[in-house]
């Protein structure tokens, strides 16, 4: 059981890391390296498997401003408008994330209109993802192999329930296949 909450907090920092990083119809519902629903491991080197670690543990410990979420639902819903896709692929670093973030043309205004440089978005947007994944974790299953999140990151989360709520509706939206 722990080392499948570890497979989820990983496969939380992919999914959260690459929500902008792939086209909605090319990511999968759960990247993980688990083989739960038939579906397969990644092709993920160590060294990877080793620098998503790191930046899971980086992401989880990212000081969140009290108005992230909102800004975040806000930002991605201009981005979906804007039908931005910025390319991507499994195994990115955050840093490589941010660079390509940066690179994407008419992103960065939609960022900056709501509050965000390319690092504080992917940053944010990644611990939000694994922090909203952990913080339920039972006291009793939390061990050395199961990141804990910052507590006052897990306290912004839990201040506003909508808040969060909408921005899970923007995100499951942005992958799902477009009804034409």
């Amino acid at each position: 059981m722990m080392n499948g909450m570890k497979k989820i907090a990983l496969a939380t920092a992919l999914l959260a890391g690459g929500i902008m990083a792939q086209p909605a119809g090319a990511q999968t519902a759960a990247p993980a390296q688990t083989q739960a629903q038939g579906t397969s491991r990644p092709n993920l080197t160590p060294e990877q498997v080793t620098t998503l670690q790191r930046d899971m543990n980086t992401a989880l410990h990212y000081k969140l401003a009290a108005t992230v979420v909102p800004r975040l639902t806000s930002a991605l819903k201009s981005i979906q408008a804007a039908h931005i896709q910025p390319p991507g692929r499994l195994g990115m670093s955050l840093e490589e994330q941010i660079d390509m973030v940066g690179k994407v043309p008419g992103l960065e205004p939609i960022l900056k209109t709501n509050g965000f440089t390319p690092r504080e978005f992917v940053m944010s947007l990644t611990c939000v993802g694994l922090t909203g994944s952990l913080m339920n974790v039972p006291p009793g299953q939390a061990s050395s192999t199961i990141p804990t999140p910052d507590a006052a990151n897990v306290a912004i989360l839990k201040s506003n329930p909508q808040q969060l709520q909408d921005l899970i509706a923007v995100l499951r939206a942005e992958h799902q296949p477009d009804a034409q």
